[in-house]
């Protein structure tokens, strides 16, 4: 497993409090620790090394005990291996052995609340670059989709960033974050209306000559598509909270986001009404599902939030937003039996 460095700045003075704190919890979470002063003189730096799952617990701690101020910082980072090891197959044993063991919250076998909080951020916030993203995946899928190249098509899918506002919409209503919802809602709205907008504009400027299979693909929509994004989604939503954003290019490529919603508008541009609602369909089913997933993942992940009144609210988001997505896939699954009824 993973190791990480949980750094915190302290006033010197402090150095007693901190050091009696953080002894005190070391031997139910088993990590090492050391202070060093800083240049300024007036602060002291503690190092603590731990093993990834344990970190979210110890940071819930260090906040509940020092109440962060200004006058405190605390930075979190990756390490690649720490000697001594952190032996905690010899700590479960000697747990086990225990005549009366000592009750320990359950390890979380992902990265911390904060960590998973920032990397969900920097693929939630709307900047130049992910404009840029979106314009160049939107232009590589109308030419993939033009020319029936799946290759192509793959690239636009890997290039598209459109799956980070989701996943940031999903974790804003677990942790009930109104500031987090508002930028994700803004930052997928700009993608899809830019990608929408390029698409139509292609279909209007070149046409569509003849239907291919690969736009023929993406006007329709099955149920195992229903099951595809479910699963695909969740599985994105895993690899957010393990920190392997290496995982995240099969889930691009199996949610599939940006294709459909390429083709809907070349097909609105091209004047094939019908088809462009079935690429609509597939594109809003995808994200539905998406959210939905999500939601229910990091729910069963264990993310929530550290205060018992934002826990409160942040359980009543949930089963609104819950609510309204699965109410949005019922809507959907009726509207495929219409379409689909002879």
């Amino acid at each position: 497993m993973a190791l990480r460095v949980i750094e915190i700045v302290t006033p010197r003075e402090d150095k007693e409090e901190v050091a009696k704190s953080l002894e005190s919890q070391r031997p139910d979470e088993g990590y090492v620790f050391w202070a060093t002063p800083l240049d300024d003189g007036e602060s002291l730096s503690f190092r603590i090394v731990l093993q990834v799952q344990e970190s979210e617990d110890v940071l819930d701690k260090l906040e509940q005990l020092f109440a962060w101020t200004e006058k405190y910082r605390i930075v979190v980072y990756p390490a690649e291996a720490t000697l001594p090891r952190l032996d905690d197959l010899s700590r479960k044993e000697e747990k086990d052995k225990a005549a009366f063991p000592e009750e320990k919250t359950k390890a979380h076998n992902r990265i911390s609340r904060e960590e998973l909080y920032a990397d969900v951020l920097d693929t939630t916030l709307l900047s130049s670059n992910y404009v840029m993203l979106v314009i160049f995946a939107s232009l590589v899928a109308v030419i993939g989709l033009m020319r029936d190249n799946v290759a192509i098509i793959i690239g636009a899918m890997v290039l598209a960033p459109l799956l980070g506002p989701n996943v940031g919409l999903s974790l804003a209503t677990t942790l009930a974050d109104s500031k987090l919802s508002l930028e994700a809602l803004k930052t997928l709205t700009v993608g899809v209306l830019l990608c929408f907008v390029i698409a139509a504009g292609a279909g209007m400027a070149f046409g569509l000559e003849q239907m291919n299979g690969e736009l023929a693909a993406r006007s329709v929509t099955e149920y195992s598509d229903i099951i595809l994004a479910i699963v695909s989604g969740a599985a994105g939503i895993i690899s957010f909270t393990l920190g392997v954003p290496t995982s995240l290019v099969g889930v691009m490529v199996a949610l599939s986001l940006l294709p459909p919603l390429t083709a809907s508008g070349l097909f609105l541009g091209a004047g094939l009404y019908q088809e462009a609602g079935g690429a609509a369909l597939l594109f809003l089913t995808n994200v539905i599902c998406l959210n939905l997933a999500g939601v229910v993942t990091f729910l069963v992940q264990g993310i929530l939030p550290l205060s018992w009144w934002d826990k409160e609210r942040a359980k009543s988001a949930i089963f609104r937003s819950a609510a309204i997505w699965t109410v949005l896939l019922a809507a959907l699954v009726a509207l495929m039996l219409f379409r689909n009824r002879p």
